[in-house]
Order: C-alpha cells, then structure tokens, then sequence
C-alpha cells in the first residue's frame, strides 16, 4: 500500500521526490531501497521535513537569501 502511495506522490509532486531521491543517493541509499513507508513519514514528506532536507542536499543549488532588488 505505502508503495502505491509513494508513485501517486509521485506523481503529484515530481520535484519533491526527485530532491528526495537525490538525497538519499547522496547518502548512499538508492531510491528503490529506500523503504516507502519511510519517505512518506513526516520526516521527508511533510513540509516541514522535505524543507529541513532539502537544506542538506549538498548538490543542490543553495537559494540566495535577501532581497535582489531592482537596479532603476
């Protein structure tokens, strides 16, 4: 059932489970080892949790903080 789950996520939120599934290659886990029922837990599915680690993906490109403003 969490399997079916994780594809309709999936789905629906394509980015979310790439970053996901970048994340735990760079932990050294592919994605279909990784358990379903883990990934959908609030640790990586809420948003809270995907925010908290997505900030850990170090390939990621980090987002700059502070107001790039006009120039005119």
């Amino acid at each position: 059932m969490y399997d079916v789950a994780l594809k309709v996520n999936s789905f629906w939120f394509p980015q979310t489970y790439i970053d996901l599934a970048t994340y735990f290659k760079e932990q050294g886990k592919d994605w279909n080892q990784v358990d379903a029922k883990t990934v959908l837990g609030a640790e990586y599915s809420s948003s809270q949790g995907y925010q908290q680690t997505r900030q850990k993906i170090q390939s990621l490109p980090k987002t700059q903080q502070g107001g790039g403003g006009c120039g005119a």
